[in-house]
């Protein structure tokens, strides 16, 4: 009865009240509204914040014949261009199109870009990357799909989010409002061109492009707080980054040579997961980035650094402290990572929280770690973190391995003011998996608990952050 009343009650508001209430929903869900009773039914015809995704319309299955999905596929392309005619309002917020096989729709799509820079839009995401791809074939099977004119000319588009999409740079006619771009799958030979007609850019997301220009970063773009690659053919050597107003850099693929000449003094989070790296001075390589980084209050790094960090003219140190405060440790917990690990660890003299984030081992070629794996965890080498700051432990993707407890012993022999160990089984585990888990918890803290509080050892279920 309550909710009726309180439906009457939203249905008495005048049309200019209610389409900025339904353009807080999400769109699907703002078209659910029509239903709800007749002054309603095209009302989210006015809604401000639009988003049309093939893969919520057009439904797949294996049966599915490559002739039905063209129907399909026209038929979500017809509906979107029917509701562009209808829309009444004046200004859209956001417009975002996500069209796989986008060939044969080209004066469709056009058309709908066209519309929305109309509109005044700030929000505009397209994406006609295909859905049956794999992303290193992904938008090169053929010739992307060129944006229109208008895209260039327009003023007013603050966050712009590409995909599959042909971009030249070189045609934007003014100094752009951009505050945030993300690109993917897409050539971009004259990114230069755009970070120098980009003065207001806050966010740069390339992930799974090519022939990515990138010199450097400096000067104009001082503005740049997130900076994320992901996946990336880069067209240069290395590439020059002056980043002193950066909170977030993440980096994920091929080694790709990064100079710092500086970086915000209260980094957010750093990210760095690299591909399996060959050469003499890799090693080095990542201390030099990590020094760089230093200032991160939370830092992710991958297997691969881990194990070559121990080859660095330091395998005891960082050139310098870092100030991390949550170290996330991606880690198949092998041999060959240990000197990695316990090196992070002593870089981090105030870390707080410990995350080891298991992933499945990398099979390399043998390795003799000389040192005895079962002992070393063993030695009574304190870091100063275990004795003064770190509270948290957890491990992700906990399966109780023999190293897994190996290690967790030692942190809880050796962190004097731990107060908390989360071990965060895989999604999925089996009821005798769990079980199993609880009883090795009751066995955690046999051999002595160094800190004075009260440990608590907690089994939880939760997915993988990656």
């Amino acid at each position: 009865m309550d909710s009726r009343r309180n439906r009457d009650r939203l249905s008495t508001l005048p049309e200019h009240l209610l389409v900025p209430i339904i353009s807080n929903l999400p769109f699907e869900e703002a078209v659910r509204t029509s239903v709800l009773s007749k002054p309603w039914k095209n009302l989210y015809h006015g809604t401000t914040n639009v988003s049309f995704k093939e893969s919520e319309f057009v439904k797949r299955t294996v049966s599915s014949s490559e002739e039905s999905s063209n129907e399909a596929r026209a038929a979500f392309v017809r509906y979107v261009v029917n509701w562009a005619s209808r829309f009444s309002g004046d200004v859209i917020q956001s417009f975002e199109l996500r069209l796989s096989k986008p060939f044969g729709f080209e004066a469709e799509i056009k058309h709908l870009i066209e519309f929305a820079v109309s509109k005044q839009v700030k929000t505009l995401v397209l994406d006609l990357s295909e859905l049956s791809c794999d992303a290193s074939n992904q938008a090169r099977l053929a010739a992307p799909f060129q944006l229109p004119e208008c895209v260039y000319n327009q003023t007013t588009i603050e966050s712009l989010k590409l995909s599959a999409c042909g971009f030249d740079p070189s045609r934007l006619a003014n100094p752009c409002a951009f505050k945030s771009v993300c690109f993917g799958y897409t050539e971009l030979g004259r990114i230069m061109t755009l970070l120098s007609k980009s003065p207001l850019l806050e966010s740069l997301t390339v992930r799974n492009c090519w022939n990515v220009n990138l010199e450097s970063i400096t000067g104009d773009q001082n503005r740049l707080r997130e900076l994320v690659f992901e996946n990336c053919v880069f067209a240069t050597e290395y590439t020059l980054l002056d980043l002193p107003n950066i909170k977030v850099f993440k980096y994920i693929g091929s080694f790709h040579y990064f100079q710092f000449l500086a970086v915000n003094r209260r980094m957010e989070e750093a990210y760095l997961a690299y591909g399996a790296e060959t050469g003499d001075e890799i090693g080095q390589f990542f201390c030099d980035v990590l020094y760089d980084l230093l200032s991160a209050r939370k830092l992710t790094v991958c297997p691969f650094l881990i194990k070559a960090i121990k080859d660095s003219d330091d395998p005891v140190r960082l050139k310098a402290p870092m100030e991390t405060r949550h170290l996330v440790i991606n880690t198949g917990l092998v041999p060959d990572e240990f000197v990695g690990i316990r090196l992070m660890i002593n870089s981090c003299p105030e870390l707080e929280i410990l995350t080891l984030q298991m992933f499945p081992s990398v099979p390399v070629a043998r390795y003799t770690p000389g040192f005895n794996p079962m002992s070393y965890w063993a030695y009574q080498i304190s870091h100063k973190c275990l004795k003064k700051t770190l509270k948290v432990v957890q491990v992700r993707n906990f399966t109780g391995s023999m190293y897994e407890l190996i290690l967790l012993r030692y942190l809880i022999r050796s962190a004097r003011v731990l107060e908390r160990v989360d071990l965060y089984l895989p999604v999925g585990a089996s009821e005798s998996e769990k079980s199993s888990v609880r009883a090795i918890i009751s066995t955690l803290g046999d051999e002595g608990v160094a800190s004075s509080k009260v440990l608590r050892i907690r089994q939880l279920t939760g997915r993988i952050n990656c």
